[in-house]
């Protein structure tokens, strides 16, 4: 990424305990995977201070660190008492800031092209179909993980090396600006907006303004960079129209610039044609994502992936764990994992995805709340037990305090509520047996899998 030497003129700063031998082979905030040569940022977040492990990150390699000044002899005073070797120790006002900086001129030394990602549902697997599609004729890096913020946008910019042609980045954001600044760092040519809907309302305030926040993304790009979008999203298309610029649209219906048609689920896999070209397909059990790759196409496509360059069969792409995964457990139990995370539009995709599973057995819901969804999320979250009792499942199971009002909105559906995770596990272990499917849906800090974790470990005594 830079030696030290450039770094410290960028930061007008000079490293203590000097090794200019060393050079910053990219950022890390985090010794768990921090490689060797990396420069460590001692980050103070809201429940860890980065400068309680710089121990460990000395000792794992890092070939120096960024530390808040004020800090300074309190960190030495450790690292001495401790025996650690001091390489080129930067102390900074504030070690985020640093490293953005960093991160950001950096960024322009290199030509490599950026594709950026957002929206409110889908982000990261049309980030995984896309990475799987240019990778097909590029050398292309992708955002990694939950790498997607104004913390992890930086990391990411760092891993690049002057023989990537492509950089995948997924971003996304809580509160208006973000996506601006995270566009700014990263100086894209090209973006996809996926389904736009009310996800993180609390830091938004409006869905008026979760739209004005995505598009901080085309109003970045130039006039002639490609923006791809869903048809079906009227009001995303109005507001990109008053911008004055083009977009390429995905959808299933006729005139669009991509569309998509002959859907299907089975075996496995989901399948698709686009544009009459033959069928394609991936792995799962997940119909809706069909548009997600459609929107992965067109990108790849304006960036001249040819037709016959994208392969029929999407055997390689690497989705993230969390994302409507099916798994079926040696105790016989079909779990699909869609616990990373939830809002209004992703939990209506995943039941009408969950109502086509084939199987003889029990359908089964685990979810937990929704979160950051405002003022109205008493109302999303009564609409989606009203949504539930239309769905098909036999049985939903539920925790946490706003998901009250959602079994008690499932008329018709055997629903049940339980003050935690470990309640609602002990019913299941008694209802479950081998054949039964089991969807898991709920905001990320719910942690729905520690239900699925449990689920794993339940034994029959019959053989399957």
């Amino acid at each position: 990424m830079f030696s030290y030497l450039e770094a410290s003129r960028l930061l007008r700063v000079s490293p203590e305990f000097q090794n200019l031998s060393l050079k910053i082979r990219s950022l890390s905030l985090d010794t768990r995977t921090l490689i060797p040569g990396d420069l460590f940022v001692a980050f103070r977040g809201k429940h860890s201070d980065g400068h309680a492990f710089l121990a460990s990150a000395f000792e794992k390699g890092g070939s120096g660190a960024l530390i808040e000044g004020r800090q300074k002899n309190a960190v030495l005073t450790g690292l001495r008492d401790a025996k650690i070797k001091i390489k080129n120790l930067i102390p900074v006002a504030d070690p985020q800031k640093a490293m953005t900086e960093l991160a950001a001129e950096y960024r322009k030394t290199l030509p490599v092209k950026v594709i950026g990602v957002t929206g409110s549902v889908g982000k990261t697997t049309t980030k995984d179909f896309l990475f799987f599609l240019l990778r097909q004729k590029y050398s292309v890096l992708a955002t990694a993980g939950n790498l997607n913020n104004h913390l992890g946008v930086p990391i990411m910019l760092s891993r690049l090396d002057p023989t990537h042609q492509y950089c995948v980045m997924e971003m996304g954001a809580s509160h208006q600006g973000e996506i601006r600044h995270l566009v700014e760092l990263a100086r894209p040519c090209g973006g996809v907006l996926t389904p736009v809907g009310p996800a993180h309302l609390e830091g938004f305030g409006s869905l008026e303004n979760v739209y004005s926040a995505k598009l901080e993304l085309a109003d970045f790009l130039q006039k002639s960079d490609p923006l791809v979008v869903p048809a079906s999203d009227a009001l995303l298309l109005e507001k990109i129209k008053s911008r004055g610029r083009k977009v390429v649209t995905v959808g299933y219906s006729e005139g669009v610039d991509y569309r998509i048609t002959d859907v299907k689920a089975a075996d496995g896999e989901v399948s698709f044609s686009i544009n009459g070209h033959r069928p394609f397909s991936f792995p799962g059990q997940a119909p809706f994502l069909a548009l997600n790759a459609g929107l992965a196409i067109a990108m790849a496509r304006s960036q001249g992936v040819a037709w016959e360059e994208i392969p029929r069969k999407w055997e390689d792409v690497d989705f993230a764990s969390g994302r409507f995964r099916e798994i079926l457990l040696p105790n016989g139990i079909r779990v699909v994992d869609d616990s990373y995370n939830a809002n209004p539009v992703s939990f209506e995709n995943a039941l009408d995805a969950f109502r086509l599973l084939p199987g003889a057995g029990k359908k089964v819901l685990v979810f937990a709340d929704m979160l950051e969804l405002g003022a109205k999320e008493e109302r999303f979250h009564r609409e989606l037990g009203e949504k539930i009792a239309g769905s098909g499942v036999d049985m939903a199971f539920a925790y946490g305090k706003r998901t009250r009002l959602s079994i008690d909105a499932a008329v018709g559906t055997e629903a049940r509520h339980f003050e935690d995770a470990a309640a609602l596990l002990a019913a299941l272990k008694g209802i479950l047996r081998p054949g039964d499917a089991v969807l898991f849906k709920g905001s990320r800090s719910m942690h729905v899998e520690k239900v699925l974790e449990g689920i794993r470990d339940i034994s029959f005594s019959s053989p399957l």
